[in-house]
């Protein structure tokens, strides 16, 4: 078996050094990586920009207050405790301070192992949008460590025609400046750049920047937007480059070994997979209550016991339980039913519709962005739910007090044994053996596949229940 394997872009000459072809620490991957690379080493990079993507998401979904820096430090730290030190590097660079040998190679490692992605992700529709949220939050997370030089380099190396503006042209606009960057502390010391409006239009939208004859004016805090937004574009652009490429390697095992092999590494934990048409069937509106009881997780459970008693949940709990209810195959129309139904149980109808009709369109995809809104995952529900006292939503195991949780145990039938070992599991910080304890229980089996997401709790009960009542 040959080990070594050739790649060329196909237009491009060969740079006259390696430092031409990678002279900046951020990279857009606009360019095929030439050259030539063993296999055990294509494996290699690809296994690793995979943990290094994953740790991406992890570090979002738990870190959704913290400022973009922190989470880029947050990644950088966990990445030293992993030994991945290569990338660590790379992402906390202020940019191109350094050329060494070693420079280039990380850099070119960086610049295969995204295409080994790109390529392995090009025919699967939910991996290939993983990979594309990832790797633009890395994007934007490298691009906030890159200093003053750092940014102009980049621009230049990339051929952005993007002009900074002299201090006598800052002087003649300073007013509108100031108008349109409120946020920006010191307009004498901040640099703008004129750029085509043509590449600022949520600039724009939010009122950010200052535009005249068909130019924004931009300060150098926004920059990251706009290059983020580029790169986003040259990713869609590129999937089909992805694809043919992969295609051509089809009949070669050496490669697609790995390309496998890798794909059904990548956990798209965020994306619920699309019910069963056995499933989808059980759903309506009359079945509600009795999914409650047998099949719901608990942090289901009790936003829906807590919405038929009160008729209302605070925002949090309405959208973790209407995404839930979307992803178990509610209609809109029935989800719409059934929380009007509820609500004018205390408010009248006008201020239902006034105050709530919009929200559940919203989780729907049919207001606002009109964006296809998954349900919430484990990690979102337990790192990210901000639970206050008057709060249903959030994960039961990890927020709510122990007593209470042990009522909530009580009223679902379990005896005292059951409840001890669901609370010291809870109390010991063990939230997801917690859960599936709970589901072992509910089921009367045993169940060695820990959850990760209500959604799939709730199909492998169905599935459970469907083929206990058969057999």
């Amino acid at each position: 078996m040959v080990s070594t394997m050739r790649f060329q872009v196909p237009v491009k000459l060969s740079p006259s050094s390696p430092g031409d072809e990678y002279p900046h620490d951020l990279q857009l991957y606009q360019d095929v990586p030439y050259g030539e690379i063993t296999l055990d080493e294509l494996w290699e990079i690809g296994e690793m920009r995979l943990k290094v993507l994953s740790l991406v998401e992890r570090i979002h979904l738990r870190k959704l207050t913290m400022s973009v820096s922190q989470r880029r430090a947050a990644l950088v730290e966990q990445l030293r405790k992993e030994g991945i030190d290569e990338f660590a590097g790379l992402i906390d660079s202020p940019g191109c301070k350094s050329h060494t040998d070693m420079d280039i190679r990380v850099r070119r490692r960086d610049h295969v192992s995204h295409f080994v992605l790109r390529s392995t992700v090009a025919f699967n529709e939910l991996k290939k949008r993983w990979f594309f949220k990832q790797e633009a939050r890395l994007f934007k997370w490298r691009f906030s460590s890159l200093d003053n030089e750092g940014v102009r380099r980049f621009m230049c190396v990339n051929n952005f025609d993007f002009t900074p503006i002299s201090q006598s042209e800052k002087d003649d606009i300073r007013e509108h400046l100031q108008m349109s960057s409120s946020y920006v502390n010191d307009i004498d010391n901040t640099q703008f750049y004129r750029i085509p409006f043509s590449h600022t239009a949520n600039l724009i939208k939010k009122r950010k920047v200052f535009v005249m004859r068909g130019e924004a004016f931009v300060p150098e805090q926004e920059m990251a937007f706009v290059l983020v937004s580029h790169f986003r574009r040259i990713l869609i652009s590129s999937f089909e480059f992805a694809r043919e490429a992969r295609a051509k390697l089809y009949d070669d095992e050496r490669f697609t070994g790995i390309f496998a092999n890798l794909e059904n590494s990548i956990h798209t934990e965020s994306t619920v997979l699309v019910q069963d048409q056995e499933i989808k069937q059980y759903i309506s509106l009359s079945h509600l209550d009795e999914l409650a009881e047998t099949s719901y997780p608990l942090c289901m459970r009790v936003l829906h016991k807590a919405l038929r008693k009160n008729h209302h949940l605070t925002h949090g709990g309405r959208v973790q339980y209407s995404l839930f209810l979307k992803g178990i195959g509610l209609s809109l129309s029935d989800s719409m039913t059934f929380w009007k139904d509820e609500f004018t149980k205390v408010m009248d109808e006008a201020v239902f519709n006034k105050e709530h009709r919009y929200t559940v369109r919203f989780v729907y995809g049919r207001e606002g962005s009109r964006r296809d809104y998954q349900p919430y995952t484990c990690l979102r529900i337990m790192e990210s739910s901000t639970v206050g006292p008057r709060d249903y939503h959030g994960c039961p195991y990890k927020y709510m007090l122990h007593d209470i949780l042990e009522d909530e145990l009580t009223d679902c039938g379990f005896n005292a044994l059951e409840k001890s070992e669901i609370v010291k599991l809870s109390k010991d910080g063990h939230y997801s053996a917690a859960c599936n304890k709970y589901y072992e229980i509910k089921h009367d089996c045993f169940n060695d596949t820990v959850f990760k997401h209500p959604n799939i709790y709730f199909n492998e009960s169905m599935k459970y229940r469907t083929s206990y009542h058969h057999s």
